[in-house]
């Protein structure tokens, strides 16, 4: 899809200066810390990895880690900034490991990337690559105006990427029909974000 492709050249572009000014891992500290308490096995898979601000929370803690994204740009930050990470080139629609590989998943501000068509096929795909009863970690944007599209800014010299924003309860509704049970959830704000975070299990 156009919006898709359009979104990964940006972030291939930007990789540099994107991972400069969002490499704060204290961001999702609290959220990493639930995660850590909740999943019971540490082979996880972070899917949507960017630049790696993430990945040094888990390398540090002694997960078996894999980060994997579909940007060589932010795939080539994240290598250089997380020296004993794992990293793969891997679309949000290519998750060909086998069933049941991980005990857990991280998806933090990055299935927003997901138009909505696709994001039942996103989901179940998740799901198969991860063990019953495995925990996962979702973060997206709360919905304002606008339901989904290509969002043009004025930084890192003019962006274009495809969002896709949900209600609280509409993405509940869509990980129950998807095969996940809602362990958690919570509201994160963030200047003009809202940060619709989800702790989850496999059923």
């Amino acid at each position: 899809m156009k919006a898709i492709d359009k979104t990964i050249q940006t972030y291939d572009k930007i990789a540099g200066n994107f991972s400069e000014s969002h490499f704060d891992p204290i961001f999702w500290r609290k959220e990493f810390e639930t995660f850590r308490k909740l999943t019971k096995g540490k082979k996880m898979i972070e899917i949507g990895c960017g630049a790696g601000r993430d990945a040094v929370l888990f390398v540090k803690d002694g997960f078996d880690y894999l980060g994997t994204d579909a940007s060589i740009g932010m795939l080539e930050q994240a290598k250089r900034r997380v020296k004993n990470g794992k990293f793969l080139l891997k679309s949000f629609y290519d998750l060909d490991f086998p069933d049941c590989t991980f005990d857990c998943f991280w998806a933090a501000a990055s299935l927003l990337h997901v138009p909505k068509v696709k994001i039942d096929d996103v989901l179940n795909g998740i799901k198969r690559i991860i063990r019953v009863e495995g925990i996962g970690f979702i973060s997206i944007k709360e919905k304002g105006s606008l339901d989904e599209g290509i969002i043009k800014e004025n930084k890192f010299g003019g962006i274009e990427r495809f969002f896709a924003f949900y209600t609280r309860d509409e993405f509940k509704a869509i990980l129950n029909k998807n095969g996940f049970e809602i362990i958690s959830d919570h509201t994160l704000k963030e200047e003009n974000t809202n940060w619709l975070c989800y702790f989850v299990k496999k059923m």
